[in-house]
């Protein structure tokens, strides 16, 4: 006794019974009745979303005994033929194995023979993009001037391999992926008809699995009734299409959550010890993440296709994460999923990956932890706590050269005002080489202190744009070169102790560049110019408003990089 399978015995024998198509079936129906039926068609879209399907109802509309009609019957001789596939006047033609130009050129001879029983001649194409090239153009002409009984219908999963010529002379209609909860109402018919019980959750898995494709779920259905014999259970379907069980997906973020590396790797392992496919946990895993970050992003996910047990799920765990956190977390995953599938070593990247998942939980925005601390500083200044973490640390100059002739004004000044150097008492007795002369005891150099600017009042802004030619005069007695980058700057603005220098763009950001790497020099500079310590700051000004601060390109230098390392035991990742 012969069995037919379930996705020929449920194929859809009317326009209405389409699942998902509606756009496309509403158009037909309406052209029908209009009388407006074009003379190609391209049906394209993924496999087994209803393409050749829809084109024998069209065939079915055409040719039957009380039409042209929207609604076939599907009970005279004309449509019990095309269901059959015995219809003279309804030819479905294999593109994959009649591709060449003979076929072409044989189908342009029999066009021009009328219909033998019905009114239209249809010819149905699957797979149309198989054509070799010469076919296609074999049929250009015909497609653009076929005869009035004739009606092409193309169908292709690779549209974009149908040359554009083609495609011009087409009406295009594109077959959507079946959503997930389609599919399962199709499944709850199929298994009531079959008299099988089944799981909710089962049939979702079975309808995820598809991926889309009607005809593909009701095969899986046919395989999983032949496997179960008391009814369709979720572990009864995960056994048999070898699916990971979304509790494992579930454990894996909470192991991420709590910062379990140990457990992390042991559901790897266990991945591997059973023989699942590391590719397709992969693919899950994007999933997962996916909806975590919809869950986060959107508070619910009442817009996917998912059981009610699991969207609650997903939306108690999503409320564990940042949204920046998940999307870290899902490009990971992503990047993984691009590489999988070739390398030698699957196993050792999704190891890797996971353990990058469980360590990015630690991470924390640097700009928002500077915004913070400077929010702190603020608050500790308006009560007067505050102390200047914001200066840079002193740092030591080099000793000055005694090569120039001419002599040195500024040191020799403040040489005069120094103390003189301390000698050895009259009454401690002078020290003795190793051949008995006395030697006269070295003066001891005194370090100078490091200036406490606590109390110290800043230098007003006025003083400071008076003054800021003489500055730049200053810097370049002390380094030409600093010198002439920093007179393309002027003086802004000034906070507290911070002077911010801007720069025009026409000087380029080199000349910023510069000054802020030389900044101790200028600084100490102008603390002898201003008469007050200031922190120098820098920034490139453009002709739309746009300003950039320049930073020092070592991250590690920046005093607030250091403080946020400091305070929160954090490391520069990059």
């Amino acid at each position: 006794m012969s069995y037919t399978v379930m996705a020929r015995k449920r194929r859809p024998q009317a326009f209405e019974t389409v699942v998902a198509q509606s756009h496309v079936t509403t158009t037909l129906q309406n052209a029908i009745r209009m009388e407006r039926v074009a003379q190609s068609y391209l049906f394209s879209g993924p496999r087994g979303t209803g393409k050749t399907t829809t084109a024998r109802l069209l065939a079915m509309a055409l040719n039957c005994e009380q039409g042209p009609t929207a609604e076939p019957c599907g009970e005279c001789a004309s449509c019990v033929a095309i269901r059959q596939g015995n219809s003279m006047d309804v030819l479905e033609i294999d593109g994959a194995s009649n591709r060449g130009i003979d076929e072409i050129r044989q189908l342009r001879e029999e066009v021009g023979y009328a219909a033998s029983q019905g009114k239209r001649k249809v010819y149905i194409i699957d797979e149309v993009h198989m054509l070799t090239t010469e076919a296609f153009n074999a049929l250009l002409k015909t497609l653009e001037e076929p005869p009035a009984h004739v009606v092409f219908v193309f169908a292709t999963t690779e549209a974009h391999k149908v040359p554009e010529t083609i495609l011009s002379r087409c009406q295009r209609y594109n077959f959507r992926r079946i959503p997930p909860t389609a599919i399962v109402e199709e499944l709850k018919k199929a298994v009531d008809e079959e008299g099988v019980t089944a799981e909710e959750t089962a049939l979702f898995l079975i309808a995820r699995k598809a991926d889309g494709g009607m005809r593909d779920a009701l095969s899986l259905l046919d395989q999983v009734i032949a496997f179960s014999d008391a009814g369709i259970t979720e572990d009864a379907v995960q056994n048999l299409l070898g699916l990971i069980p979304r509790d494992v997906y579930f454990d894996l973020t909470q192991a991420i959550v709590e910062r379990d590396g140990a457990r992390a790797l042991e559901i790897v392992d266990e991945l591997a010890r059973e023989g699942s496919d590391l590719g397709e946990f992969v693919a899950g895993l994007m999933a997962h993440f996916r909806h975590l970050l919809v869950a986060c992003a959107a508070g619910d996910l009442t817009d996917e296709n998912l059981p009610e047990a699991d969207r609650v799920q997903y939306a108690e765990v999503a409320a564990q994460f940042e949204e920046a956190d998940l999307v870290r977390m899902f490009n990971a995953v992503g990047e993984l999923e691009t590489q999988i599938s070739r390398v030698t070593e699957p196993r050792f990247w999704l190891e890797l990956t996971v353990m990058k998942l469980v360590q990015m939980t630690s991470s924390v925005d640097l700009q928002v932890l500077i915004s913070r601390l400077e929010q702190l500083e603020r608050g500790l200044k308006s009560r007067g706590m505050a102390t200047e973490t914001r200066r840079p640390l002193p740092r030591p100059q080099p000793a000055q050269k005694a090569t120039s002739s001419k002599p040195d004004t500024r040191v020799r000044e403040k040489s005069e005002k120094l103390p003189p150097p301390t000698t050895a008492s009259k009454s401690s007795p002078p020290q003795q080489r190793g051949n008995g002369r006395p030697v006269a005891e070295q003066p001891q150099e005194e370090t100078p202190p490091v200036p406490d600017v606590s109390s110290e009042e800043p230098p007003d802004f006025s003083v400071i744009k008076d003054k800021w030619a003489e500055l730049v005069q200053a810097v370049k007695s002390r380094s030409i070169s600093v010198g002439t980058f920093l007179a393309e700057g002027r003086p802004q603005s000034m906070d507290g102790r911070l002077l911010m220098v801007s720069f025009h763009k026409q000087s380029h950001e080199f000349h910023a560049n510069q000054v802020r790497r030389s900044r101790g020099l200028v600084e100490e500079v102008a603390r002898g110019v201003f008469g007050g310590t200031v922190t120098i700051s820098c920034k490139v000004v453009y002709d739309d408003n746009k300003e950039q601060i320049v930073e020092e390109r070592n991250a590690e230098e920046d005093e607030r990089v250091q403080m946020v390392m400091q305070v929160f035991s954090g490391e520069v990742i990059r």
